[in-house]
């Protein structure tokens, strides 16, 4: 089981972000201190809020990281596919082979009017650019003709440093899913989805994998998961009753029960176990109060006692 950590870069207008930025490293140095395997940073874009974006920010990051696998994640339809296999093979340079991209179609309308990609069209973007990247990172002399996308003998330098960019997808419909069977390294699960149906898209995915013969070329299945620890479960519930009071990102009742992990090290064990029954074998996490204190909290005790129970 490898585990590691999405951190928030969005914060609100009035905040500031050389401060977030620092809080951002000193939580990666924590991370690589204890063994964390993996950083992780999401994408948005136009926000009403600030929103410190992925690859500056997992460039900088990349310098205090340690040996941790980076997983930035892009919205595809968003970005040039030549312009980002350039920046990526430079962010894996830079970090000595240890980038892995996850790739998602995101659902941002005003994005979307701003950036003029229209939406009835984002899948098909996200497969041409999702395409192109892959060609781009392991060939020289790229030709392709596409609906959106168009050229010939293109080559990008430097490329990632084993000449294969691994790449993820982050998806839930049933299509989606079954495309990230066909075409990528691994599945990356959404976070509030309950274990049943986390069990029922297994189900699906594997399936998938199964009639295209893919089943022995991933390795991975990736479950992001939003959590806050404490050294006991009491503390942990007492710190994060406002989300109980309030509400976490429009999870409803059941989500709150089953995907929200608010405990200590037992409890955060019992759950990771629980998922590795389910073939899970990366977990992402999130902190649900992610002020300073409460992330460094909850990535002390991940590190210091959860972690080692996997080792």
């Amino acid at each position: 089981m490898k585990i590691g950590m999405s951190l928030t870069s969005s914060y609100p207008s009035t905040g500031n972000t050389k401060a977030v930025m620092e809080d951002l490293i000193e939580e990666v140095e924590l991370m690589a201190k204890l063994g964390f395997d993996s950083l992780s940073l999401g994408d948005h874009h136009v926000t009403s809020n600030d929103y410190i974006q992925v690859l500056p920010a997992i460039s900088r990051l990349s310098a205090h990281s340690g040996n941790m696998q980076l997983l930035p994640l892009f919205l595809l339809p968003f970005y040039n596919p030549i312009l980002l296999a350039e920046q990526i093979g430079t962010l894996d340079v830079f970090s000595g082979g240890r980038t892995t991209i996850i790739c998602a179609l995101g659902h941002q309308p005003e994005a979307h009017a701003a950036y003029q990609t229209p939406q009835r069209v984002r899948v098909s973007r996200f497969i041409e650019t999702f395409e192109i990247l892959r060609m781009l990172s392991s060939q020289d002399g790229v030709s392709y003709k596409g609906k959106h996308y168009a050229f010939e003998n293109v080559s990008v330098n430097p490329k990632p440093v084993n000449r294969h960019l691994p790449m993820w997808m982050g998806c839930s419909a049933d299509p989606a899913v079954r495309r990230a069977a066909r075409m990528a390294d691994a599945w990356v699960i959404e976070p509030g989805w309950p274990p049943d149906t986390i069990e029922r898209k297994m189900g699906l995915y594997k399936s998938e994998l199964g009639e295209l013969g893919r089943t022995d070329a991933v390795s991975e299945t990736v479950l992001r998961r939003d959590i806050h620890l404490a050294s006991t479960a009491d503390a942990a519930r007492s710190q994060a009753q406002g989300l109980f009071e309030n509400g976490y990102r429009g999870y409803d009742a059941l989500q709150m029960a089953e995907s929200l992990i608010v405990g200590g090290p037992d409890e955060c064990v019992n759950y990771i176990q629980r998922m590795e029954e389910m073939g899970i074998n990366h977990l992402l996490f999130r902190c649900a109060l992610d002020d300073r204190e409460n992330a460094l909290q909850t990535i002390q005790v991940l590190g210091e006692q959860v972690i080692p129970r996997f080792r």
